[in-house]
């Protein structure tokens, strides 16, 4: 859209999304929306990726209703990439309430009253594009793939929604899911992405790996269900003579095999096991080619080569009222006056009950970033970009982690996702940084038009009490930043070659 704008809409709406839209500035958007219904357009797209902007323009007690459906709680994680019908309605509510602003604009030059019921209001919006992007899993390797009529043709590093089908004819297809288990597909063979951390096999073999961090990835097959409790395994399965024939081999560590229906109690199997499903029979088996398949997993030590130290989803912990996280090793900053990086000019966050999030401290006060930044269980938003704030500054949503202990660390299984996909022109529209201290970043990544992208690095020998920071920025401006995200910091088993051959020989 930006590069239908012209030079007086783009500096008017910018404007007004920044809070510094004057009174003559005012009078000629007023203007300009009155005369040109294509204008009208354009501004009602642009406050589209800004729900903020209407409230500059609104009254006090309008825009107050506004930003209280703003700062409803996080919106829940999409399910096969549709949203819930609460998400749903909380958008139909913002967007109703910004296009009954805009009517009365363009048509009055007052704002409408804030009685009237933005649910009765005709709003042209499409959904599809208000989702999240729901991708689970990237396409790693693709040899001699050949695709099953109407099947997607997967590349190297093409990105696979939740729900999706992968279906070769032959040929093997490599797939890293979110959470870091790594699959190798052999065709003949369909299996369809489920989510981030497990998939269903309906034909064909596959062979899989799962690092501690992908603990619990499950395959589900129309006989058996085998989750993974840290290990390389196998599984076939085959419709020759009616009912699917599902065999389970195991190369290194345990998985748990379950018969359909069943919800925990199931068998184990240890290195060097298998078995044999059919029908309701579940018994000691083998499937030799199934086993070799593994050897086409690659070869990577540092998959198992760790202990899981912390992980920003799941260790995230609501606080108190007003104050900042003081329970476990996080805590939640922006940098508010100096750049990332540096932490002497950080700003620590605050708990907010009503928006389930912590938040910058008297949030409503200039300068204008403070009102837009925030850390989530799911992720946050970050503030005003280096062309927006006066300070020329990214404001960053920014997660600290203090390790607990000496060791060689290293960040894995990091993601991201935007919450507006393809609303924008922009190819760079949020960037993950990560540093160590105030020392150098060890991390930059930029989060292109896809809204989605993944992360790992090597963080270095640290020392218990050196502080990771990891943090989402605006990269240069702020438009439809809401992100989710997670990653783990890892922490190597064994120390590295150098230091342990100083260790033998002092």
């Amino acid at each position: 859209m930006s590069g239908s704008l012209d030079q007086q809409e783009h500096a008017l709406f910018e404007a007004a999304c920044t809070d510094r839209l004057d009174a003559s500035s005012y009078t000629q958007l007023q203007e300009l929306l009155r005369s040109s219904p294509e204008s009208r357009r354009h501004y009602l797209d642009y406050a589209s990726l800004h729900s903020d902007l209407f409230g500059t323009l609104a009254a006090a007690r309008v825009r107050a209703r506004l930003e209280e459906m703003i700062e409803d709680p996080p919106i829940p994680a999409a399910v096969n990439g549709t949203q819930p019908a609460v998400a749903t309605r909380w958008l139909l509510g913002v967007f109703a309430v910004a296009a009954t602003l805009l009517m009365a604009l363009t048509l009055t030059g007052t704002p409408t009253g804030p009685d009237q019921n933005p649910d009765e209001l005709p709003v042209a919006i499409d959904l599809q594009e208000t989702s999240w992007p729901g991708l689970v899993a990237t396409i790693t390797r693709v040899d001699g793939a050949d695709w099953q009529a109407d099947a997607r043709r997967y590349e190297p590093a093409d990105l696979v929604a939740a729900g999706e089908a992968i279906a070769i004819a032959s040929g093997l297809v490599e797939i890293e899911f979110r959470q870091g288990a790594v699959v190798v597909l052999e065709g003949p063979a369909h299996l369809i992405a489920e989510e981030a951390n497990g998939a269903t096999l309906l034909k064909g073999k596959l062979a899989a790996v799962a690092p501690p961090w992908a603990t619990g990835f499950r395959i589900d097959t129309p006989g058996v269900d085998v989750i993974d409790h840290g290990t390389e395994f196998a599984v076939s399965v085959s419709d020759e003579g009616g009912d699917p024939k599902v065999n389970v081999v195991v190369t290194e560590g345990e998985v748990e095999v379950l018969k359909e229906g069943q919800a925990d109690g199931g068998r184990r199997l240890k290195a060097g096991e298998g078995v044999r499903s059919s029908g309701a029979t579940v018994e000691a088996g083998d499937d030799a080619a199934a086993r070799q398949l593994t050897e086409q997993l690659p070869d990577r030590e540092e998959l198992n080569n760790a202990v899981v130290i912390a992980d920003r989803w799941h260790d995230w912990e609501p606080g108190i009222e007003g104050h900042p996280s003081r329970e476990g090793p996080w805590r939640y900053y922006t940098n508010a006056v100096s750049p990332f990086g540096d932490p002497s000019g950080y700003a620590e966050l605050v708990w907010d009950a009503p928006s389930e999030s912590y938040r910058p401290v008297d949030r409503e006060k200039k300068p204008a970033f403070r009102r837009y930044v925030r850390v989530h269980r799911e992720g946050g938003h970050p503030g005003l970009g280096s062309t927006q704030s006066g300070r020329k500054l990214d404001h960053y949503s920014i997660s600290a982690f203090t390790v607990p202990e000496d060791g060689v660390y290293r960040i894995e299984a990091g993601w991201l996702e935007r919450k507006w996909p393809h609303r924008w022109d922009e190819d760079q529209v949020l960037d993950v940084a990560v540093n160590v201290n105030d020392g150098p970043r060890l991390l930059h990544k930029i989060c292109d038009r896809s809204s989605y992208l993944t992360f790992r690095g090597p963080l270095g020998e640290l020392k218990a009490g050196d502080t990771i920071y990891a943090g989402v920025g605006p990269n240069g401006v702020d438009y439809g930043d809401r992100f989710r995200w997670g990653f783990y910091v890892v922490r190597e088993k064994d120390p590295p070659a150098a230091a342990a051959d100083l260790a033998a020989h002092p």
